[in-house]
């Protein structure tokens, strides 16, 4: 509420060298970094690596998403911006217009359009990138390999390496937030629980 940031884990980076932040709206943790946003629109960052090196000349930024090897920001004009590498073409997100929700996943980006539609760009081998026909969507999350969409009506479609299970979400249902993580996926229900699916060799999907 204060807009302060607290931060455990390894601190390997500095990624956690966030108690003097103040009036943060959004954050985001990547692998190992960690990218906030302020009320003025600017980016501060901590940790390695150069996705973020160069962030605190941003402006005008609404949200940010911290991927393994990048970074994206989404301007309050519906543009994107994308920092780091860009080995696969996951930076290309320059023509982009009209996004609400950008997200970085490992080695590709991902981003909502005001219509409900979805774009991407990177690598996509494994199908992470196949958003095309995707339609009524409201939120959009980027994981290692997989993709995946909260849909208007409270569903969830996936797209992607389905190795572990992470992409087994078409029973989910009533559903109102969703993240996917490297081998996993996890949903908010409207009623405030939680689903999970995917690799649980840590016990993250013990929701």
């Amino acid at each position: 509420v204060d807009g302060t940031v607290v931060s455990v884990g390894r601190n390997k980076y500095g990624e956690c060298n966030v108690s003097r932040w103040t009036d943060i709206v959004a954050i985001s943790a990547g692998d190992d970094c960690t990218v906030g946003v302020k009320t003025d629109g600017t980016v501060v960052a901590v940790g390695a690596g150069n996705k973020i090196q160069g962030l605190d000349r941003w402006t005008d930024i609404v949200s940010v998403s911290a991927g393994n090897f990048h970074t994206v920001r989404l301007k309050s004009d519906g543009t994107v911006v994308a920092k780091g590498s860009d080995i696969d073409g996951e930076c290309d997100v320059g023509g982009w217009t009209d996004i609400v929700a950008a997200s970085a996943g490992v080695g590709y980006t991902v981003g909502l359009k005001r219509d409900g539609t979805v774009v991407a760009v990177g690598d996509n081998r494994d199908g992470d990138c196949n958003v095309s026909g995707w339609t009524d969507i409201v939120a959009v999350s980027a994981g290692d390999n997989f993709t995946v969409g909260l849909k208007s009506d409270g569903t969830v479609v996936a797209v992607g390496d389905n190795e572990d299970g992470e992409c087994d979400v078409s029973s989910w249902t009533d559903i109102v937030a969703v993240s996917a993580g490297d081998y996993h996926t996890v949903g908010l229900k409207v009623d405030g629980t939680v689903v999970s699916v995917g690799r649980n060799k840590y016990g993250e999907c013990n929701v």
